[in-house]
């Protein structure tokens, strides 16, 4: 492929690809939609209305973004994207390892299960954590 060529698929691909990522949430929520009727026999249209105008928010904020931008430089250099992989990995490797010595700890004391509501607490507190510190990583 020649650079002209990978010059003009760049910039396609970057005025395209927030907009597939919008697409592709808004499927995740039909198709999670679908499941729990499929499964619990009702169908939960807050879901799919939530889902839609959450599309509906990104797609303007996105073409406003798009309008107003007006240089052809990326969102991100390589020393940001660098970055951005470290702290996910670091982040992902602390909370594996708070989950494995919470987990010991568990059990030496006697318990020999654990409620499910603390492992989603857990589990949204990382994803919300690492959400928040990518966003700030990716700012700086």
């Amino acid at each position: 492929m020649s650079v002209k060529a990978e010059e003009k698929w760049g910039t396609i691909l970057a005025k395209w690809t927030p907009f597939f990522i919008i697409t592709c949430t808004f499927l995740g929520a039909v198709l999670g939609s679908f499941l729990i009727y499929f499964f619990q026999g009702e169908f939960p249209y807050e879901v799919l209305i939530g889902g839609l105008i959450a599309t509906i928010i990104l797609t303007v904020i996105e073409v406003i973004k798009q309008k107003v931008k007006k240089d052809n430089l990326p969102e991100a250099d390589e020393r940001v994207i660098h970055n951005v992989f470290r702290f996910f990995a670091y982040a992902s490797h602390i909370f594996l390892a708070i989950l494995f010595i919470a987990l010991a700890v568990f059990t030496l004391l006697g318990n020999e299960s654990i409620s499910i509501l603390y492992l989603w607490i857990f589990f949204f507190s990382y994803v919300w954590i690492v959400g928040i510190g990518a966003f700030i990583i990716k700012r700086r």
